[in-house]
């Protein structure tokens, strides 16, 4: 059952996701007092949220943060609309400050440690605990946040520091790698022997035929997108008609040159074609599509909704 009471059915929701006290009403309206924001949660009980990177959305009665549209001479304009968690805008903002506090850029300042208030502040919410030091150094055995140094900003890391090198975390390599898919018109440059992911599981079938070596056999690389009308969960957008009229029937976006090459006009019909299968669809003749030149060959791209 819920908690709050005589409100709006979807702001009651919302409220509820907020999370609010169990312990302490609000003495204007007698209800539950709402939370700020996730550093107000407990781990004894004594808090209720329904979402914790949304608490904060509502903080008080009256006060939906997902409605709020004012503008202010702050470029991060943190009274429009609520971005969580807690209405930061840009995720990690400490490192845009120097290991001391200050920021590298005064133009690009996001957030700093201000000596006097003994707090970070700035235009973002900083993404950091805000009674932090920089020069804050975690005792031996630290756990979670306290674990954290002043000077290291990703918070989400267990060391705080972001990783390049990621030992054991990831099964292809402790390093980014590039690898080419699986079906590809050209090698991997980088990697001649492994053009594709080594750790790619394969099913083997006459319905799941697969050129696993690069051919000319079928020379166009297709990229797959979603399409805004359509972007949803299936269930909750292809049975919608009215959002099918928008996008009614299958296309592929290629460019000029690929269209000239093939013969094909833009609104007729073309036949897209691999080692599995065949469709058929729209042509949609865009300059967003172009050719991309691949080890000193031209590669053709087009684009394909995937919905």
């Amino acid at each position: 059952m819920s908690r709050i009471e005589g409100e709006p059915d979807i702001e009651k929701v919302l409220m509820e996701i907020n999370g609010y006290r169990l312990d302490q009403s609000d003495p204007r309206t007698g209800q539950p007092r709402l939370l700020s924001g996730f550093s107000e949660l407990e781990e004894d009980g004594t808090t209720s949220c329904g979402c914790w990177i949304y608490s904060g959305v509502f903080p008080e009665p009256g006060r939906n943060r997902a409605r709020e549209r004012k503008l202010s001479a702050n470029p991060m304009h943190p009274e429009w609309g609520f971005a969580w968690p807690h209405n930061r805008r840009i995720l990690y903002n400490r490192a845009s400050a120097d290991p001391d506090g200050r920021p590298w850029s005064e133009r690009k300042k996001l957030v700093w440690w201000d000596a006097p208030s003994r707090r970070w502040v700035g235009g973002d919410e900083p993404d950091f605990d805000p009674e932090k030091p920089p020069d804050y150094r975690p005792p031996p055995g630290a756990k979670g946040m306290s674990a954290i140094a002043g000077h290291h900003p990703f918070i989400m890391k267990p060391d705080g520091v972001g990783w390049l090198f990621a030992p054991g975390t990831v099964k292809d390599g402790p390093l980014p790698a590039h690898f080419e898919p699986v079906e590809s018109p050209v090698g991997n440059l980088l990697y001649p022997k492994q053009p594709c992911n080594p750790t790619v599981r394969f099913f083997e079938g006459p319905l799941n035929r697969v050129d696993h070596t690069p051919t000319w056999d079928y020379p166009v690389v297709a990229t797959t997108y979603r399409l805004t009308e359509h972007y949803l969960s299936g269930p909750m957008s292809r049975f919608n008609s009215w959002l099918n009229e928008l996008q009614p029937e299958m296309f592929v976006e290629l460019s000029p040159e690929l269209a000239a090459e093939r013969g094909i006009v833009h609104g007729g019909w073309v036949t897209v074609e691999t080692a599995r299968t065949r469709i058929e669809a729209r042509a949609m003749v865009t300059r967003r599509m172009w050719p991309l030149k691949v080890d000193g060959r031209v590669v053709h791209q087009i684009g394909i909704p995937f919905h």
